[in-house]
């Protein structure tokens, strides 16, 4: 069996003084340590989820605002095509209308010039008509 004499209590003690004083000096700073590195790495890693989210914010935002962008872009330069298109229609048809308005000027100018030049060689066109006659029968026509 065993016996309980003084050297066994003794060896309890130093134990348990062993134990006290190993956790004092190194235990307790050992888990201090480990506990600090566990929160800077919890706290890094909250950091970077946290820089993460605000990043996908930034950028979903830039997207967000640059597609607004391209269809503003978009509609300005419809818009322009439009104005331009509708203008340019504007300008052909104010060209055809004086080309018209030219066109009807002048058939009227012709027209009047035909019937002036008609009057005038109305009186000779009996003398013109004898003069052709007798250059092709050759004779004198009365």
């Amino acid at each position: 069996m065993i016996e309980l004499n003084w050297t066994f209590f003794v060896q309890i003690f130093n134990f348990l003084l062993l134990m006290f004083i190993l956790n004092k000096i190194l235990y307790k700073p050992i888990l201090k340590v480990l506990d600090e590195r566990d929160a800077r790495i919890v706290g890094g890693q909250e950091k970077a989820k946290k820089l993460l989210e605000e990043s996908q914010s930034i950028l979903k935002s830039y997207n967000d605002k640059l597609y607004s962008a391209k269809i503003d872009a978009m509609t300005v330069k419809n818009t322009s095509r439009k104005q331009a298109v509708d203008q340019a229609n504007m300008i052909i048809e104010d060209a055809r209308r004086n080309a018209e308005t030219i066109v009807l000027n002048v058939q009227k100018e012709m027209a009047e010039e035909i019937e002036r030049v008609k009057k005038e060689l109305e009186p000779e066109l009996g003398v013109m008509a004898g003069t052709i006659a007798q250059q092709i029968l050759g004779r004198k026509v009365a």
